[in-house]
Order: C-alpha cells, then structure tokens, then sequence
C-alpha cells in the first residue's frame, strides 16, 4: 500500500526545489535583459540600394539621429539631397532606398552605361565629430570621372563629391551615437569581387 501522505511530501519537495530552481534562472534572465537594455543604443539607419549595368545590386548604409514628429520634415529633406548627391558621383542607378521600416523601390531599369558594375565602390572614410573614431562604408558604381587624374582618389572639389559630402556630413550619424555628426576624410575608388 502505497503511503499517500509520503507521496504529498515527495511531490512538495519536488515543487519546492523547482520553485527555487526557477527563481534562480528568472533572476540571471532579468539581470541579462537589463544589461542588454541598458547597453544596447538605438540604431537608425538607412540604405540606398545600387543597380550597375549588370543589373546586380549593391547596398549602401549610413546611420543617422532619431526621426520623430518635430524632424521629419527636415530629415525627410536631408535625406532626399543625399540620394541625389550620392547619384550624383555614381554611374549605376539608386534602384531602391530605405529608412528604418520605409522601403521604396525606386527603379528597376539599370543603367544604360555599361561601365556602372558594382565591383568597383566608392570608399567613403570618415570619423565622429567630436569622437575622432574612424568608419568607413562602400558606394558601387562610382562616377570614375570624379577621380583625380591618375590616382584612386574622388576630387572632393568635384561639384558633385563636394555636394555628396555636405549632403553626407548633413545627415549621417555615427554608427555608435546616433547624436554624433561626422565628416568625411576621403573617398577612393576600390574594387571588390562579389
């Protein structure tokens, strides 16, 4: 015969141990939550999406500040004068642009300039503001006719570069801080195998 009053005992201890069990965990999960809350940064970015001649595709990224309420306006205008200051130092087509959860398809038609190949990029260097911490992020199909003669290096005179670069400096933001401006160091011609 099985004694009922021992089985109650067992099962309690039992429920006692994985009660305790439990809160432990739950304790070290919460503790984990928060330290990932408390050190995760808000992270606004955007992309503009570039087609060559090929018809491949490249992305671009960039970080920026919050878009709220009271900014939108501006930001809306800013980032419109850097996809044309970016199309302006390209030879392929900004096929599709996007902004945190806004993803618009601007052109599927590549360009009609067969030299636009997303092999070969703009390297855009640059640092924090105040930070000095150095980035850098990839444009393809670069305008080679913004070079220097004879050199990798954009002509940061070039009307278009400098457009690019104020309409860049404008707008992004460290991709640690989104309050942290930068500006750029150089932009080169690089090429890349995809």
């Amino acid at each position: 015969m099985v004694n009922t009053g021992m089985v109650a005992c067992i099962r309690y201890a039992w429920w006692w141990k994985m009660r305790k069990i439990l809160h432990f965990v739950g304790f070290f999960v919460g503790l984990l939550i928060l330290r990932n809350q408390a050190t995760a940064a808000n992270e606004h970015y955007g992309t503009f999406t570039i087609l060559d001649y090929s018809e491949e595709k490249s992305p671009t990224r960039f970080s920026f500040g919050g878009v709220t309420a009271l900014n939108i306006a501006g930001f809306l205008t800013q980032f419109g004068n850097l996809r044309t200051a970016v199309q302006g130092i390209i030879k392929g087509v900004i096929q599709k642009e996007k902004w945190v959860g806004d993803d618009n398809v601007l052109s599927n038609v590549p360009p009609s300039d067969d030299t636009a190949q997303v092999e070969l990029k703009w390297l855009v260097s640059y640092e924090g503001q105040t930070t000095k911490k150095k980035y850098r992020y990839e444009i393809a199909t670069p305008d080679t006719s913004k070079l220097i003669p004879g050199t990798d290096q954009a002509d940061l005179t070039d009307s278009d570069i400098a457009a690019y670069i104020t309409a860049v400096e404008t707008l992004a933001k460290t991709p640690d801080d989104d309050t942290e401006g930068i500006n750029v160091l150089g932009i080169r011609l690089v090429g890349r195998n995809n």
